[in-house]
């Protein structure tokens, strides 16, 4: 499983949230109406409850029957008497019914004593032979031609039990001799099928609220009692309905869509009800509506509302966001689009402040380096021009014949000076240049970094001799092998040496420590500055930047040195990086073994 998914479920686990709170309460109050409509009325006496839908189909059916035949017994009984004379209906052929009609309830009343019997369903009556005298002929019959046809039947014996008519209406009937017959209804299954399947619909419903809302009250507990402070008691479906209230109408696209999409839920609706509510026992919506009107509106009401409010949610959340991107893009990059929406579109605005992010540091490192740009040629023409000009000044001093022997040999000694401080510092350039364009290849070879160091060290110490700078060098391991070009690294140790001799306190230690780590060499040179270290470390690194800031500093260098060193450093997939602690000065560099 995804680790970002492991996390999320992790958090909605041990934390409280509005919407199970609310779910919880709605719930609650839910299942006891629905457990006592469904266990307390006349349906479930007769077996017809709604739990008996989705546990005992035949039950269900036999008691619906035994239900639904109030109207025929009713019928009866008032037409022949409550069972006086059933002679009366006998032969009443308007009221025979072929099984094809499964809509009606069919009947037989059966005298237990002469075998008479009636019906009103003219297939049965064909089907007993009319000198059939005895009770016990005619039920033979009735059953084969009950099992024929697949009929569900409910026989009545009016000794331990009436029909419901009866049953309901016992105590203003005059019995007489109902005992002596035997009452059979039946229909074909199928007109029940719709309804088992409503009621079933609704039994599950009510048995998976029952278990969700006990988990519910479970984890609120336990997250009660152990994760108390994970509380959110936000409810974002809510919020969301808000936010396209408040937001929906101000934007042409969502407007239209609002007011379209509820005038299309009303139409639906009021179609739907007017049109199709009559055929109940055919749709199985309806029968749930007819039943329970109360849920079935609020359900057509949820729906439609839970769709739109979908629907234009994203197109709100875009509307939006493209508001938002009309603010950037005016020049307004410190505009920062709110995380709204699903996941999808907060992963999109996510991406957007990236963009606006990324765009903004790329236009300030462009600025910076136009500036950088304009201070290296600044910075070029001045160190290039004052060794140039002096150069062209004690030319012409040697060209006057009027200077003495000694006076030209000092002129010639500047002369060279100057002429190898203007070849050093376009030499650095030319360096700088090829290390920036990637043309610079390097050749590695094992070396051992610390006789580099101490190589380097032994070179360059006797410089600024009158300064006394020591030098202390410090490892944890006496040689340490590492695939470098020694050329160009010796020149990175060189330039860091060089700078430590010329910007050293006099009289002080310059520390050079090496560590010998698993994957990589890091080297630290310390040292402490002999002015105020008021520079950004990062600007050091940039071309004739010099720690001084000072053009006409006593101390000579091109500023190049560090970027130098800089670059051949990241050539070998390393780094380097300074920090400054009061007056001490230092420089990290990381070189990878391998």
């Amino acid at each position: 499983m995804d680790i970002k998914l492991k996390s999320k479920i992790k958090n909605y686990l041990t934390g409280i949230w509005g919407i199970e709170i609310l779910i919880f309460l709605f719930l609650v109050p839910t299942i006891f109406i629905g457990y006592y409509q469904a266990l307390n009325n006349e349906f479930v006496e007769i077996g017809a409850g709604t739990f008996d839908a989705l546990l005992n189909k035949e039950k269900y059916i036999k008691g619906m029957i035994y239900y639904e035949s109030k109207d025929i017994s009713e019928y009866i009984y008032a037409n022949t008497n409550n069972l006086e004379d059933i002679s009366d209906i006998k032969y009443d052929n308007e009221r025979f019914i072929g099984p094809s009609n499964y809509s009606n309830i069919f009947y037989i009343l059966i005298n237990k004593k002469t075998g008479e019997y009636t019906t009103n369903d003219q297939d049965l009556f064909e089907s007993i032979p009319y000198e059939s005298k005895t009770r016990e002929e005619v039920e033979k019959k009735t059953e084969e031609y009950l099992k024929e046809y697949d009929f569900v039947s409910v026989k009545i014996d009016n000794e331990k039990i009436n029909n419901y008519y009866v049953k309901i209406n016992s105590d203003n009937l005059k019995k007489g001799n109902i005992e002596d017959y035997i009452e059979i209804y039946y229909r074909h299954p199928s007109v029940y099928f719709y309804l088992i399947k409503t009621e079933s619909i609704t039994a599950k419903v009510l048995i998976g609220a029952t278990i969700l809302t006990l988990i519910l009250f479970l984890k609120l507990v336990v997250n009660l009692l152990f994760y108390r402070k994970n509380l959110h008691l936000e409810i974002r479906v809510f919020k969301n309905l808000f936010y396209v209230l408040k937001y929906g109408l101000k934007y042409k696209n969502t407007r239209n869509k609002i007011l379209l999409s509820f005038g299309i839920a009303i139409g639906v609706i009021l179609i739907y009800l007017y049109l199709v509510a009559g055929i109940r026992n055919e749709n199985i919506l309806v029968t749930f509506l007819t039943r329970y009107p109360f849920k079935g509106t609020l359900i057509l009401i949820l729906i439609p509302l839970g769709t739109v409010l979908y629907s234009l949610k994203k197109s709100l959340d875009i509307s939006i966001i493209n508001d938002g991107l009309k603010k950037i893009n005016s020049g307004d990059f410190d505009y920062t689009l709110d995380d709204i929406g699903e996941r999808e579109v907060r992963e999109l605005v996510e991406n957007i402040n990236k963009i606006k992010t990324g765009y903004k540091i790329a236009l300030n490192e462009q600025v910076r380096n136009e500036k950088i740009k304009t201070e290296l040629i600044s910075s070029v023409s001045h160190d290039l021009k004052t060794p140039l000009t002096s150069i062209i000044n004690y030319v012409n001093i040697l060209n006057n014949k009027n200077i003495t022997e000694q006076e030209r040999i000092d002129y010639l000694r500047i002369l060279e000076k100057n002429s190898r401080r203007l070849q050093s510092l376009i030499e650095d350039l030319f360096e700088v240049s090829k290390l920036n364009s990637g043309k610079m290849k390097i050749e590695k070879s094992k070396l051992d970094i610390i006789s580099l160091i101490y190589q380097g060290v032994g070179e360059y110490s006797s410089l600024y001799e009158e300064k006394n700078i020591e030098f202390k060098v410090n490892s944890n391991a006496e040689e340490i092998f590492v695939d470098l070009d020694g050329k160009l690294i010796s020149r990175v140790f060189e330039n860091i040496i060089v700078n430590a001799l010329k910007y050293s306190l006099a009289n002080t230690r310059v520390y050079i420590d090496v560590i010998d780590k698993e994957n990589a060499v890091e080297v630290v040179f310390k040292n402490i500055a002999n002015y105020e270290m008021n520079f950004n470390a990062e600007e050091m690194f940039e071309r004739f930047a010099r720690a001084d800031k000072s053009r006409n500093s006593s101390v000579e260098g091109s500023g190049l040195g560090l970027a130098i060193s800089k670059s051949i450093v990241e050539l070998h997939n390393g780094s380097i990086n300074i920090e400054v602690e009061g007056d001490m000065f230092k420089i990290f560099i990381i070189l990878p073994k391998q």
